[in-house]
């Protein structure tokens, strides 16, 4: 990475150069040309990381609470003033109303808001067997609801909900480090699920016999106290292989991930069963893989795999990766030195041109 700044070295040497020879280049139009080279190549530098190392993790947690903001209406003034010809000043007041919408949001454990429907609130506020009436401070409040209702989670009722988030993965910069090969396309492995629907995740990839509410629920109760995220692969009659070009489609999941792949003529009945993901006991994973060898595979398992990731996995401490160093892909450099060449060479024009010169 260090290159992308010793680019910065050969305006440096030009500016010096332009400084002895052209009375009309001062020394701060010199820190100037070098400051233009060291700008470029750490916006490179950023760009380069954020592309390189960029990745998304999938938090799990649940709905906390609903909540009702009536219709209301605002009452607040405008303070205009006016000077005419002669320098007097006239002030006046204007009063105006705004009118604030009627909307239902729902909050998460996870910190989110969401807007959500008429319908969706009053089923939260049945489950959760709570709804409060609360009145907060309206600045400029004139009239309509004064209050708000909210409804709060007081009968453990669980909505479980996803996010995504991004964070900075050295390993994605670097797979090969770890023997991660590049997948063919002619291989059938799973993109990775994007979750998108926040109440609804995409954790089950193939046709995999679960309830996936009861696994989104059992993964809001293991996100928080584990911080994980289950998900579970199935590949149908192909062979074990697929869990392995799985696991190197995915360069060993996200940061939080416990994958459970596995095989068999019924969905039902696992003939493999491979787990990956990042973790500081592996122990869990060689657990996983036995659950699913041994039992039926439907929502009934869904007590054995939150019971052994409660008791076994601890997610993977990645500081550890720290050490990984990211090279700079070969087009950075030459993008480099065509916006460097670009913006020197029109600096240098300005610089030449303009009324500054040294002092005789």
């Amino acid at each position: 990475m260090i290159f992308l700044y010793l680019i910065s070295i050969i305006p440096a040497i030009v500016g010096i150069v332009l400084y002895v020879c052209n009375k009309k280049v001062v020394w701060l139009e010199w820190l100037g040309s070098v400051a233009i080279a060291l700008f470029f190549s750490a916006v490179m530098h950023i760009l380069v990381i954020y592309g390189t190392c960029k990745d998304v993790q999938t938090l799990s947690g649940q709905i906390s609470k609903a909540t009702h903001y009536p219709e209301w209406i605002e009452e607040y003034t405008e303070t205009h003033t006016e000077t005419d010809d002669e320098g007097n000043v006239t002030t006046s007041t204007d009063t105006h109303h705004r009118t604030h919408d009627e909307e239902w949001k729902a909050s998460t454990t996870l910190g989110d808001e969401y807007d959500i429907t008429k319908d969706f609130f009053s089923e939260i506020s049945e489950n959760f067997h709570n709804l409060t009436t609360e009145r907060p401070y309206k600045d400029g409040f004139d009239s309509g609801d004064p209050n708000i209702y909210v409804a709060y989670n007081n009968s453990k009722f669980v909505y479980p909900v996803t996010s995504v988030r991004i964070w900075k993965n050295k390993v994605k910069a670097a797979p090969s480090v770890f023997s991660f090969v590049k997948v063919s396309k002619n291989i059938a492995v799973y993109e990775y699920p994007p979750n998108g629907d926040w109440l609804r995740s995409d954790r089950l990839l193939g046709n995999v016999p679960i309830n996936l509410l009861e696994f989104d629920r059992m993964n809001s109760r293991l996100g928080p106290l584990k911080k994980v995220n289950v998900i579970i692969v199935y590949f149908g009659n192909k062979d074990s292989s697929m869990g392995k070009w799985q696991q190197a489609k995915w360069i060993g999941g996200k940061k939080n991930d416990l994958v459970i792949c596995y095989g068999g003529e019924k969905n039902n009945k696992a003939d493999w069963s491979f787990c990956f993901g990042w973790t500081e006991k592996e122990i869990v994973k060689r657990n996983l893989e036995t659950i699913f060898i041994d039992n039926k595979i439907d929502s009934s398992i869904i007590p054995k795999i939150e019971q052994e990731v409660r008791k076994n996995y601890q997610i993977k401490d990645w500081s550890k990766f720290d050490y990984i160093t990211i090279n700079p892909p070969i087009w950075s450099y030459f993008v480099l030195i065509i916006l460097i060449i670009i913006s020197e060479i029109a600096f240098w024009y300005w610089a030449i041109g303009n009324e500054f010169e040294k002092r005789k």
